[in-house]
């Protein structure tokens, strides 16, 4: 399986690099959105700060939010639900191997070329705003983990919303839907310490915090151990529920597939 998503990796690398101009489009979606809270918040706090926060920390959080934000991000409404919804899966499905792996190949490969624009891009821009970091090594090493554990956990939400390809045309709508939400709830808005209580609880029981918040507030040393440890439990159990909720999903969306003659 090692091997096969290697091989995979590689294809999708070199399919990246001839559509470069695609790429670069959706390589600046990831920044973008997040520049453009930089600025109003950073405008906002001015010299004074606001509720705590000075200009140079909400700096600091948004660009360390647009790394975050390109690393754990789903792609898999764009390759997965296509390859359904054109007959692809098919073929797929005769290999060995899940055709998630060659989807997840995709998503790696999209990410880690991606970086090529997002690196320089952050670098730039702290060079601008001069960002305020609080934070220690071990909170970093913790962010690192943490961001991979959201990249799994939007791989796999993203996965089975695409999975519904299966029944629907419009999987892409559900998406929309989901990405709304990730907007309202991750933190990209505004730092969930300032939304209201209400949407500040919705963040955290539902799993949109795990998918973007957590890490960035772990780099950027905002989070006690205490903390810390609720917020890696809280992003461990909504990983088995989207694990056992892609399966069904697929098990289900098979079997259909087939029964209609897919």
């Amino acid at each position: 399986m090692i091997s096969t998503f290697g091989i995979y990796f590689t294809t999708q690398w070199a399919s990246f690099l001839a559509y470069r101009v695609v790429f670069f489009l959706y390589s600046m979606w990831a920044i973008l959105p997040p520049l453009i809270y930089l600025s109003v918040w950073s405008t906002v706090a001015g010299a004074g700060g606001i509720a705590g926060w000075s200009k140079g920390e909400f700096v600091a959080y948004y660009l360390t939010f647009m790394v975050v934000n390109h690393l754990a991000g789903s792609i898999e409404i764009h390759t997965a639900s296509w390859e359904i919804q054109q007959g692809e899966i098919s073929g797929r499905l005769l290999l060995p191997v899940h055709p998630g792996i060659r989807t997840l190949a995709s998503n790696a490969g999209f990410k880690t070329i991606g970086m090529v624009v997002v690196v320089p891009s952050v670098l730039l821009l702290a060079a601008l705003f001069r960002p305020e970091f609080h934070t220690t090594p071990g909170m970093v090493a913790l962010g690192v983990v943490a961001t991979l554990l959201a990249a799994a956990l939007q791989f796999l939400i993203g996965y089975t919303i695409a999975l519904l390809s299966f029944w629907i045309t419009r999987a892409d709508a559900a998406d929309q839907l989901n990405m709304v939400l990730l907007f309202l709830l991750s933190g990209q808005v505004a730092p969930l310490v300032l939304l209201p209580d209400a949407l500040r609880i919705a963040a955290s029981v539902l799993p949109y915090r795990s998918m973007l918040s957590f890490p960035v507030e772990l780099i950027t040393g905002q989070l006690s151990g205490t903390a810390a440890a609720i917020g890696f439990a809280l992003q461990g159990a909504w990983l088995v529920v989207a694990w056992f909720l892609m399966r069904f999903t697929w098990r289900r969306g098979v079997r259909r597939y087939a029964a209609v003659g897919g």
